[in-house]
């Protein structure tokens, strides 16, 4: 192929011909990068900021980009894992924190089942504790050690519940066994005027067996249940006038005799300590009187014991 060229510089035409393999490759080269090269230029003219890395861009900078690609990505796990790790803590801690409020309320009640001073044992405030620090044995704490300690804690937290719960219990029954057990005497106001034994009986002289005790007092006094029972006899019976019997358990019953009148009903149950009727003179009698027997297994005993008993502290 034959192409003509005109120029005006020296007034006369040539001729180029296209077919010689020593004219086109090198221009067909010289076609190529200059369409390159205006790609180039246009990209970096569309996105200045790529233009200016891709200037300041080597390849050792490629690889730091890419390491910190992959601190990022593994800072992101991290936080992960944090997070979850306190969510975790939280859960735990408010388990721990019912466990406490159980713990609380056990030993606050058995503080006041056992009389005990709130000064001594006051569950609102931190137990008191001491002693000189020693900075060589200072450590800080790893997490390691901190979850085995939080783990320790929580099975000391269970197994002081468990132990309360026994020792409540223990007391619980011991009171009710206590209060179920005749204790001091049967009247509010009032002394004694008879003993328990051999005596002679005030209507005909002759010795006969007392088998109770005789508190004198104020016509229409109080009469006291000793013990917590149920009442299983509230009327009249010979020799007795106006009696009342309570059951306590354990073989364990009281009678209150030569009542005026009686507060309570048969199959009633009565506290230690409540009012069951009035001091009276009913049945055989010689004036006001409760006469107080105690009886174990269907005998009476001396209630002597059981009165005095009401001296001394609960224990």
């Amino acid at each position: 192929m034959r192409f003509l060229l005109y120029t005006t510089t020296y007034g006369k035409s040539g001729s180029i011909q296209l077919n010689r393999p020593g004219f086109w490759v090198p221009a067909l080269l010289a076609v190529c990068g200059l369409l390159l090269g205006a790609g180039w230029v246009g990209s970096m003219l569309a996105d200045p900021a790529l233009s200016l890395a891709a200037a300041q861009t080597g390849p050792g900078d490629l690889h730091w980009q890419t390491a910190l690609d992959e601190q990022r990505q593994e800072l992101a796990e991290a936080r992960t894992a944090a997070q979850d790790q306190l969510n975790a803590l939280a859960v735990r801690l408010g388990q721990m924190q019912a466990q406490m409020l159980r713990v609380e309320a056990l030993g606050q009640r058995l503080a006041e089942q056992a009389k005990l001073d709130k000064s001594e044992f006051d569950f609102d405030q931190l137990p008191a504790r001491g002693g000189p620090a020693d900075p060589l044995l200072e450590e800080q704490i790893s997490g390691v050690d901190f979850m085995r300690a939080l783990d320790n804690l929580a099975l000391q937290i269970d197994d002081r519940a468990r132990q309360l719960e026994v020792l409540e219990q223990v007391v619980s029954r011991r009171r009710l066994k206590h209060a179920m057990s005749p204790a001091g005497r049967p009247v509010r106001k009032g002394w004694l005027s008879s003993y328990y034994g051999k005596r002679t009986d005030p209507f005909n002289g002759r010795q006969e067996m007392h088998k109770g005790l005789d508190f004198a007092g104020q016509l229409g006094s109080e009469v006291l249940a000793t013990a917590a029972g149920v009442v299983t006899w509230a009327g009249q019976r010979y020799g007795y006038g106006q009696l009342i019997e309570i059951n306590h358990g354990n073989g364990i019953a009281t009678r209150y005799a030569h009542c005026e009148q009686i507060l309570v009903k048969v199959g009633e149950t009565v506290k230690q300590g409540e009012t069951i009727g009035l001091m009276g003179s009913s049945g055989r009698s010689t004036g006001p009187h409760v006469h107080y027997e105690v009886l174990k297994d269907g005998r009476q005993v001396n209630p002597t014991q059981y009165v005095r008993l009401g001296r001394q502290p609960a224990g």
